[in-house]
């Protein structure tokens, strides 16, 4: 009987050790991210950017519930260009998570006059025909999302106004 305890309480601390190594190297990856402009560069060509117009979210409706869609720089530049607008206006992102797999994920508003380009605000109706979504005031999104993506949105929008 001592015995199978012994296996079980290994067992539980092998897997909370497991999860606390997870978090370090998720912190570590977000320090490294935060203080290295090269590096949060990389981790833009494979991150994913959540969009904002005005502090506003862009949702996109998936039956019945709505997602905060995901896009790749790739992405981002093809829209940016279709809009008229400088690649620059990328940089303006903030840096708001990332995933246990070190994808790192930014947040960029749209709607605002961008600080390090000369372009005006993209208008909301046609980002919203474009990205096959609607941006949407965070009070009322949050009642629209599932957990995790309305906690990210919150903290996404906060660093956007800071």
């Amino acid at each position: 009987m001592s015995l199978y305890c012994g296996i079980a309480c290994r067992r539980k601390s092998f897997w909370y050790f497991r999860l606390l190594s997870t978090y370090v190297a998720k912190t570590r990856y977000l320090f490294e991210l935060k203080e290295d402009d090269d590096a949060c560069k990389k981790a833009q060509q494979t991150g994913a950017f959540y969009l904002f117009h005005s502090l506003a979210p862009l949702l996109q409706k998936s039956g019945h519930q709505y997602q905060a869609p995901r896009h790749s720089l790739l992405e981002l530049e093809r829209l940016l260009a279709k809009f008229g607008q400088d690649t620059q206006r990328i940089e303006d992102s903030v840096l708001i998570g990332c995933s246990d797999q070190h994808e790192a994920w930014f947040a960029l508003d749209l709607g605002l006059t961008s600080s390090s380009s000369q372009n005006a605000a993209i208008q909301k109706p046609e980002m919203e025909t474009e990205l096959k979504g609607s941006f949407t005031e965070l009070t009322k999104a949050l009642f629209q999302l599932n957990t995790k993506d309305a906690s990210l949105l919150t903290m996404a929008q906060a660093l956007l106004r800071w």
